[in-house]
């Protein structure tokens, strides 16, 4: 059975349960590291992205392209999932359950008159490793469309990181632009919720984990203070201006030294 070591790596964990039938024998941290996780950063819509959140095929070939495989990802219907499942073993999905928070990447495994799932989870968390779904529950537990992913076998091929690394630096850069701007505004209560994960889970969430991941704990450390006065601020009345509540100017250099990182080709 293959855990999750930190925080929201469902889906890594997922993949090196793929990856274990292929007698690859890897974990989320594994894939992780070698990949250069901690050094990439990604907008998605208006979301910025770092650590666990950068995943699917894109992102996920970094690692699998030199081992021979690559990521195949086909987007399923609901009404046609079951038996599409019946039909392919061994691929990663994700799904909602009352007893999961948000959307959770599972391995689904077998159909033996219920649909077997592997549950990546903590080893120490309680809960269950396995996942067990009647045809109704399946419907109940996914969207619309589900994103089904398997791997597939293909020629090794290298992988260039000098221009993730050059998008990734600016992605930081517009992140911080776009953090000092919302920062120097008031808002409704509703507009920080939403710019929780929006603007700031990157660098003050996920970021930390990376650099922590990495071994970078020092430059973690400063980014956690800033973390502990933003979420001290959200814990609150939410009242005058978050440029009030945290450093701008210390984020913005705290953010440089991670490019620096990035730059230096850490990976």
């Amino acid at each position: 059975m293959k855990y999750m070591h930190f925080n929201s790596s469902c889906s890594y964990t997922a993949l090196a349960m793929l990856l274990e039938e292929k007698r690859i024998d890897t974990e989320d941290t594994e894939i992780a590291l070698e990949m250069g996780l901690p050094w990439l950063f990604a907008k998605e819509g208006d979301e910025y992205l770092a650590g666990p959140m950068i995943q699917g095929a894109k992102w996920f070939d970094l690692y699998l392209k030199p081992k021979g495989f690559c990521l195949q990802e086909e987007p399923i219907e609901k009404y046609r999932l079951p038996e599409y499942l019946k039909n392919h073993k061994l691929c990663m999905l994700g799904i909602k359950r009352i007893e999961i928070t948000g959307k959770h990447a599972v391995v689904f495994h077998e159909y033996n008159g219920r649909y077997c799932f592997s549950n990546p989870t903590k080893e120490s968390s309680g809960q269950p490793t396995e996942i067990f779904l009647s045809e109704e529950e399946l419907l109940d537990s996914t969207e619309d469309t589900v994103l089904v992913g398997y791997l597939k076998e293909q020629e090794p091929q290298s992988v260039n990181y000098n221009k993730l690394r050059e998008e990734s630096a600016q992605v930081i850069r517009d992140n911080i632009s776009e953090i000092e701007a919302f920062c120097t505004i008031t808002h409704k209560p509703q507009e920080y919720d939403e710019a929780l994960n929006k603007l700031f889970r990157a660098l003050l969430l996920d970021g930390i984990t990376m650099l922590e991941l990495a071994g970078e704990s020092k430059l973690a450390a400063k980014f956690k203070s800033i973390q502990k006065d933003f979420l001290d601020f959200m814990g609150g009345e939410r009242a005058g201006l978050l440029a009030d509540a945290i450093s701008l100017d210390k984020i913005s250099k705290l953010a440089e030294q991670y490019i620096l990182l990035i730059k230096n080709g850490a990976v």
